[in-house]
């Protein structure tokens, strides 16, 4: 049955990517949209039973027949305006005494890939959040991100006596399937964290924290079609095995079939692999826009690609605008340079503190939240040089000065019950 599961998985995630090539750059524009960008995430409960794709992301839509009013456009301008501010700690979950859940309790970490810059932040935030919780330890194994390492992961927090494990990051669950039963059969639960999208539910695992990331797909496609008056001709560029970059996806594409006709744009999306990046994908960026000279912006999906991004743009000598989604320095860097005309960021620190939240509220066995909130914020390079002024002119942490810290005492005043 594992076997046949495994199979049926695999399948499942071709058929993700063959799916996203239906939208690519050897269709005409009157042919291309991003229909076919839908998010990849299976659920399956238990080994024996299987996998039942996400129900959020399993609709198509239908495009657009009518081209957006202006009336539309200054809605959607106003709206995102909104998102530029520094956000607000706004949980709707309730108050809960953190320390009596945690006391004397113990969380193992695993990380697709610990000596990754950007998920050092995340791991040392997480280890300074769960101690304001009251946990007892935090273990943090080494990853590489291979299957194996995460097995070996999965097999150390069992013999930690791990009471709890929180996957993070870009980890496929039916590679290492029969080490997370393990782990359960052990009596340990396990959280899929940091790229779940509302209305989905990683496999194998017993909980997966919904964040929307969903609405940063909307914010990226309202800010093409805002800025262009509602006639985009984008290049989505995803990358197929992440799990947020597919719910990032899923909501972009839902935004732009809403409001852009056949006639009014179109996408063509590059789909490619996270073995790709820093590899062929720059390549693959740059032969569709020798292909199209109509494009007028590229929008990234995964924060790890926009250097291939900004470098096939470079080596082009175009001028087309490049957007992106991510949390780490690289991403903000490239934002404060004007090599992005906008980045909608995430927050390392905020992320950490939502994990540890959640973890607490599994471990009470407390009602959960339908949606974890953890906000983001669109940054431009003007934006960007205000915050930095207004801080003091310190540029070093790109969260403090674009996130605050509020939300740590947010978080703090919730975990006191």
């Amino acid at each position: 049955m594992k076997k046949l599961l495994s199979a049926l998985l695999a399948v499942s995630s071709l058929m993700s990517v063959f799916l996203l090539s239906a939208c690519d750059d050897e269709k005409t524009p009157e042919e291309s949209s991003l229909t076919s960008v839908q998010s990849s995430v299976m659920e399956v409960s238990k080994a024996s039973e299987p996998p039942v794709e996400s129900s959020a992301e399993s609709k198509p839509v239908s495009k657009a027949k009518t081209p957006i009013s202006a009336a539309q456009l200054s809605q959607m301008e106003l709206d995102l305006t909104e998102y530029v501010k520094i956000p607000e700690f706004n949980s709707s979950a309730q108050a809960i005494n953190a320390k009596s859940v945690a006391n004397g309790k113990k969380i193992t970490l695993i990380c697709d890939n610990t000596d990754l810059s950007y998920t050092k932040l995340v791991i040392q935030q997480f280890k300074e959040a769960a101690d304001t919780a009251g946990f007892q330890k935090v273990i943090v194994p080494k990853t590489n991100g291979t299957p194996a390492a995460v097995n070996d992961a999965l097999n150390s927090a069992v013999n930690d006596k791990a009471d709890l494990i929180i996957m993070f990051g870009n980890i496929r669950k039916d590679d290492v399937a029969t080490n997370i039963e393990y782990a359960q059969a052990n009596g340990i639960q396990v959280i899929s964290a940091g790229g779940v999208g509302l209305g989905q539910k990683d496999h194998f695992v017993d909980y997966s924290m919904p964040v929307n990331y969903q609405l940063i797909g909307q914010c990226l496609a309202d800010w093409t079609i805002t800025k262009k008056k509602g006639k985009v001709n984008a290049l989505a560029v995803n990358c197929t095995d992440s799990l947020l970059s597919n719910a990032v996806a899923a909501g972009f594409q839902k935004e732009f079939d809403n409001y852009i006709t056949d006639a009014t744009g179109y996408c063509t999306a590059v789909n490619a692999t996270s073995a790709e990046i820093g590899s062929s994908l720059a390549d693959q960026i740059k032969q569709a826009l020798q292909k199209d000279a109509n494009l007028n912006y590229i929008v990234v999906f995964e924060d790890a690609m926009i250097p291939d991004a900004v470098n096939a743009v470079a080596s082009l000598g175009k001028k087309i605008p490049v957007i992106a989604t991510g949390g780490s320095d690289q991403a903000f860097d490239a934002a404060k340079n004007s090599s992005l005309q906008m980045l909608v960021a995430q927050s390392f620190e905020w992320t950490a503190y939502g994990m540890v939240d959640y973890a607490v509220r599994v471990l009470a066995g407390s009602s959960l939240p339908e949606e974890q909130f953890l906000p983001f914020r669109i940054l431009t390079p003007d934006s960007i040089s205000k915050d930095i002024t207004n801080f003091g002119g310190l540029s070093g942490n790109f969260n403090l000065i674009c996130f605050g810290s509020y939300f740590e005492y947010g978080y703090s005043y919730l975990w006191q019950g």
